[in-house]
């Protein structure tokens, strides 16, 4: 017997014109040839209002069609004026080599070794080819009488580079950050960082997806429908009554999405982050 296949999660292959004129259909509009026509009323409320329909359906749940994962580069941060460096450290210089494990000091800032290294010319080059990370500041505080996070201006000991093409975090580290209700890895987004207190950033989220044809058929449908209630305003200008009918049809679409979604999470065969020898060794395990 060959695999079974879930006809709802397969992808619809729809342009975004298709989908406005799925939405357009409800409203009792006609079709449209193309997004970009200027001199068609309901191409042009479908331009204005594709993309933002879009980001609001794709931020209200986890869509599977659209999730992604990535490993977060590291961006240093700079202490706070005045704030000593913690100690001991060895300030970091070129060509010199460091045994695994040690503290470097650079510019105000504290860094870890990875493993034994022989530094280049450009402490920025060490930094992003993975031989440092800018130091676990709670962890110093415990062994060293060091600093904790609140060194820095945002708070916390790292901060990491969101992908530009982010819109929802579903998972930190393996820990879930939808509806967590405080649970899981504490963390704060701030403009497209990042910042958290894990030593590493290995992240699921819902990316922004130019590409249609990915969307699944729940998708489209909870899509067309909040598409539906913003060009019924506009093209029909009865004062938001027959939106209001799409948006209840909407959120019942968003409900079935994340009832067949939920039945479709499977645990993780391997997590990178428990896998690693490295934070073994640190932590004891992933969360310490």
């Amino acid at each position: 017997m060959g695999p079974v296949f879930s006809l709802s999660k397969m992808p619809t292959s729809l342009s975004p014109t298709d989908i406005c004129n799925l939405a357009l259909s409800e409203v009792g509009a006609a079709n449209i040839q193309s997004m970009t026509d200027m001199a068609n009323t309901s191409a042009i409320a479908c331009n204005t209002n594709f993309q933002l329909a879009y980001l609001e359906v794709s931020r209200a749940h986890l869509w599977n069609c659209i999730l992604q994962t990535a490993q977060l580069a590291e961006i240093p941060q700079t202490p706070i004026a005045g704030n000593p460096t913690p100690s001991p450290t060895v300030a970091w210089a070129p060509l010199t080599t460091y045994p695994a494990l040690v503290y470097l000091s650079y510019s105000g800032g504290i860094y870890q070794t990875q493993y034994i290294y022989k530094s280049t010319n450009n402490f920025l080059n060490d930094l992003t080819t993975g031989a440092l990370v800018q130091a676990d500041y709670d962890s110093f505080n415990a062994a060293f009488g060091g600093f904790s996070g609140s060194q820095y201006p945002s708070g916390w000991n790292h901060q990491y580079a969101l992908p530009s093409d982010f819109v929802l975090l579903a998972i930190l580290n393996d820990n879930s950050c939808w509806n967590s209700m405080g649970q899981g890895s504490q963390y704060e987004i701030i403009g497209n960082s990042i910042f958290t207190n894990a030593s590493q950033a290995i992240i699921k989220y819902v990316q922004n997806v130019a590409d249609t044809t990915r969307f699944d058929p729940l998708f489209v449908a909870a899509l067309v429908q909040l598409l539906a209630s913003k060009l019924a305003t506009i093209l029909r200008l009865d004062g938001g009554n027959m939106a209001k009918g799409f948006l209840g049809v909407y959120e019942r679409k968003l409900n079935e999405a994340r009832t067949r979604d939920a039945g479709e999470g499977y645990p993780r065969r391997f997590n990178p982050m428990q896998g690693s020898n490295w934070v073994k060794a640190r932590w004891g395990g992933l969360n310490g």
